[in-house]
């Protein structure tokens, strides 16, 4: 004999359904209602009805007229019979949003239909939509910005070069020599951080493509760090630590990460004073971790700040830029042996974003 739960088991099921803020119809193999929960008509704005105010018995098209009548016409779509195969989700005279999913009752033909509200994910993926639309807007307007920005500056930087270019054979004061020395110092220089600009602008808009090949990045920093000693001779030494040979090669553009190297070891020297710069660099499951010690004033992940003459504002950035084409992070960190700026690197690099 059935146990008195089993008994109860139509009753508890129909105070279930009563319960649920969820929309619950069972349609026969006819279109017509053999169950309806209380949530559905109110889903659907149907309780203004009378007639409608309690469907069940009726066909789906004969609802579908009455949605049409009040001018939900995507309602009645998503309602007809033979059901669509595909949830639909459409919005109500009221402003709701609802999605509709029918689904297979057995091989008799009788199908369940699951009503819920979605307005407020709707209004959230309409948001995130417009919130991406505006991003991208001010993206554009940034990338437009700063290329126009270089190409006002180049103009006059190349009078200006072209003015000291002729003012390098006429006789001068002595005292006006030293004056021309640091006008061209400084117009060199700022024609360094327009380039760094314009190639910072390109990466980051995507239109610098990436030679990629297999590179050894324990050897490519080993020779950026080798260069550096020996063009720096006399100054405090840099030192590479490598904790382990690694298990093969990376993915990456090997002229980038040279350039990359080289940016990175010219903002560690000029934070680190006279004292020795030590980068160190491990492998990991998914790369490489290459840390390089910077000064702690300068550890922040907003927008850099210049020291001496290293230009570490452009250089970090550009670096930065350079990192994330490659699939990876550069941030700045702290920990016990002071500030340093991480870099991750993957160990294959996505591929072109042209392509």
């Amino acid at each position: 004999m059935p146990s008195p739960a089993a008994a109860r088991v139509p009753e508890l099921l129909a105070e279930v359904l009563g319960v649920l803020d969820v929309g619950v119809a069972v349609a026969g193999p006819d279109g017509r209602l053999v169950l309806v929960n209380r949530a559905l008509p109110a889903l659907l704005g149907l309780t203004g009805d009378g007639r409608l105010a309690d469907p069940l018995g009726m066909t789906l098209p004969e609802i579908g007229a009455a949605l049409v009548a009040r001018d939900a016409r995507a309602a009645a779509a998503a309602l007809a019979w033979p059901p669509p195969e595909r949830p639909q989700q459409f919005g109500l005279p009221d402003g709701r949003s609802v999605q509709a999913a029918w689904h297979r009752l057995g091989d008799d033909g009788d199908r369940v239909l699951v009503v819920r509200d979605v307005t407020l994910q709707a209004r959230v993926r309409r948001r995130v939509r417009e919130h991406n639309r505006a991003l991208a807007e001010k993206v554009a307007e940034k990338t437009e910005l700063v290329a126009a920005l270089c190409h006002e500056l180049r103009t006059p930087l190349t009078s200006t070069n072209t003015m000291l270019d002729l003012m390098a054979d006429t006789p001068v004061a002595p005292e006006m020599a030293g004056l021309l020395d640091v006008v061209r110092r400084n117009a060199a220089r700022i024609g360094d951080v327009v380039d760094e600009l314009s190639t910072l602008n390109a990466l980051e808009q995507g239109s610098v493509g990436l030679d990629l090949r297999p590179v050894d990045l324990p050897a490519l920093l080993r020779g950026a760090v080798e260069r550096w000693n020996a063009r720096q001779a006399g100054g405090a030494p840099v030192t590479l630590a490598v904790q382990a040979p690694g298990d093969g090669p990376i993915t990456a553009d090997p002229a980038w990460l040279d350039a990359l190297a080289e940016r990175l070891l010219s903002v560690a020297v000029a934070s680190s004073g006279d004292g020795p710069v030590r980068v160190a660099a491990a492998p990991g499951p998914d790369g490489w971790l290459v840390r390089v010690p910077l000064h702690e004033q300068l550890t922040s992940n907003r927008l850099f700040t210049a020291t001496g003459g290293a230009r570490t504002s452009t250089a970090l950035m550009l670096a930065r830029a350079v990192v994330t084409r490659h699939g990876g992070s550069l941030r700045m960190a702290t920990g016990p042996d002071g500030g340093a700026i991480e870099m991750r690197l993957p160990r294959e690099a996505p591929g072109d974003p042209r392509a």
